[in-house]
């Protein structure tokens, strides 16, 4: 294995921050049980540019820099695949909201569910969703919801 350069390794740090979402494309790996299109959050990156994600499968196995192949989520379906999943992983009390990121005091029972996904959003966002299904307002891309541009954005993982 030929080792990647600083220069390299600082480039991959800044494309896939702490926190960003990643696709795997394909893993070289024989005996990895990670299927292809598994999504996963970033860790970190090491020294030898190798993409350290907490996959949703629960592996842990990096992919390595130069040998597997991900991506950072880029459609509305792989958007939607992981706001389904923060959904299942959402705090029970006092989470914010995945499509506008303000604070849902109280319990999440109280607030209303996505007209999009599997998850709960606040107030707000659930009334412009109705308005957005009845054809009164535009609706919003699941890209640009909240959880997906924020954790990319190198701040942290989602924490809802």
């Amino acid at each position: 294995m030929n080792f990647p350069d600083k220069e390299s390794v600082e480039r991959i740090r800044r494309e896939y921050p702490a926190g960003c979402r990643i696709v795997l494309d394909g893993m070289e790996d024989p005996y990895t049980k990670i299927p292809i299109g598994t999504q996963g959050t970033v860790k970190g990156v090491d020294d030898t540019a190798s993409v350290m994600p907490a996959w949703d499968c629960g592996s842990n196995l990096s992919v390595v820099y130069g040998v597997d192949s991900y991506h950072k989520i880029r459609t509305e379906e792989e958007a939607l695949k992981t706001i389904n999943w923060y959904g299942k992983h959402q705090p029970e009390e006092n989470a914010r909201c995945p499509r506008c990121g303000e604070m849902m005091m109280g319990s999440k029972n109280r607030h209303a569910l996505s007209r999009y996904a599997d998850i709960i959003v606040c107030d707000q966002c659930g009334m412009i969703e109705s308005l957005e299904k009845a054809g009164l307002m535009e609706a919003l891309p699941l890209m640009k919801w909240c959880c997906i541009e924020t954790s990319q954005n190198g701040d942290g993982a989602w924490r809802g």
